[in-house]
């Protein structure tokens, strides 16, 4: 008997290409999957690609501001959870939660926390703790309600990384923020469609056998020196390296706004070179067969 996977967030980073390999998954017979979405969401494109496979698809209209036991209704018979929603969405995932406790159906919760390993120390920072307890509460709201969770650590984003600038290094500008530790340390990417088919996999294994358990994915390692190294081969002239200083930092540390300290955080583990993906009992996916980095990071320059 097929257990039965839902989704929320379809249409974002992350949310629409894991809504697409879980389609070809339950195309496959591997799952029943769920695909829940807003009233107002245009389901148009994912319509069309479920026409042959709508067997095992079912779409439902599902609002995190419901009453719980309203989500609880809407959410019955689903035993793997995935949530992929966005930054605007993520104050309501504690009352999806506590709709998704009321179901006496769900076995595991994915949370939409797709980032790196944090320890106790960055969640007793007063700054850094703070935007970490906004991106985790969906996920602290299942601990105090018993709700198993499967957390799923990853590296930054390529979009993120080579575009957005997250930690500083735009491909198109053709420079790396960086110390000197920093240039010698690895520092972990994820490619998004990784991280889709990633969360396919384990969506697809038995629910009890995923039930409170940790993976990572994060297929790309490189070092500031590699990097530097990637990009002055990409734009053809020399890459620039400017240094992070402590006061680069604290000007992060200051923007709560945007997300600073995380960013911050991100830079003090790659210059510590500690990152927690290969503690004990974490699992490494590293089934990747995508484009290496190269071929990434020139699709954005």
């Amino acid at each position: 008997m097929l257990h039965t996977v839902g989704i929320a967030g379809i249409t974002g980073n992350v949310g629409a290409p894991t809504t697409k390999s879980l389609i070809q998954a339950a195309g496959e017979g591997k799952i029943n999957l769920i695909i829940f979405h807003r009233a107002s969401t245009d389901l148009t494109g994912l319509s069309t690609a479920t026409n042959k496979r709508s067997e095992n698809v079912e779409f439902r209209v599902l609002e995190f501001a419901d009453p719980p036991a309203k989500i609880a209704e809407v959410v019955r018979g689903v035993n793997i959870f995935i949530s992929a929603v966005g930054f605007p969405a993520l104050p309501s995932e504690p009352n999806l939660v506590d709709g998704l406790a009321l179901s006496p159906d769900l076995v595991t919760y994915i949370p939409s926390v797709y980032s790196t390993t944090w320890t106790e120390r960055d969640f007793g920072d007063p700054r850094l703790g703070a935007v970490l307890a906004f991106l985790h509460g969906g996920w602290e709201r299942a601990r105090e309600k018993g709700v198993g969770v499967t957390a799923v650590y990853t590296g930054v984003f390529e979009l993120f990384w080579f575009q957005l600038g997250f930690v500083g290094a735009p491909i198109k500008e053709n420079i790396i923020w960086a110390n000197e530790k920093q240039m010698q340390n690895r520092v972990p990417i994820t490619a998004i469609e990784h991280l889709a088919q990633a969360l396919t996999r384990i969506a697809c294994a038995d629910p009890q056998s995923i039930k409170n358990k940790e993976y990572s994915v994060v297929p790309f390692w490189p070092t500031g020196n590699e990097l530097k190294e990637l990009y002055t081969k990409i734009n053809g002239q020399q890459a620039q390296v400017k240094e992070f200083t402590p006061a680069d930092r604290e000007a992060q540390m200051a923007d709560a706004a945007d997300f600073g300290p995380a960013k911050a955080g991100y830079w003090e583990k790659w210059e510590s070179g500690v990152w927690g993906y290969e503690a004990e009992g974490r699992i490494s996916d590293r089934e990747y067969g995508g484009p290496g980095l190269e071929e990434i990071a020139r699709s954005f320059a």
